[in-house]
């Protein structure tokens, strides 16, 4: 059970280095949803650093969430969703001011 678990995360953390490395370094703005470059007014290097900061984030707790529900247990579990779930609200506030 731990190595699927633990392959499924790799999977989805290998996914958001990548997406956070192409937004935030790479300026890809398109590959986020609902971007649209003749709409958005903002900044579009905040837009892309906060983001990308977002998913190297998840990257990282995504990467460690199976040894945490193997070691700690379902704990784990509501704490990496709540980390995430404040984690996109900061990112959202620091994007809008």
């Amino acid at each position: 059970m731990f190595l699927s678990g633990f392959i499924a995360c790799l999977f989805v953390s290998v996914f958001c280095f990548l997406f956070s490395f192409l937004i935030w370094r790479k300026k890809e703005l398109s590959l986020i949803s609902g971007y649209n470059e003749k709409t958005y007014s903002g900044d579009k290097e905040k837009l892309a650093k906060g983001v990308g900061i977002l998913l190297l984030e998840t990257g990282i707790l995504t990467f460690f969430l199976p040894f945490g529900l193997e070691f700690i247990g379902s704990i784990t579990g509501a704490l990496y969703g709540v980390i995430v779930v404040i984690s996109t609200i900061a990112c959202f506030v620091y994007i809008k001011f």
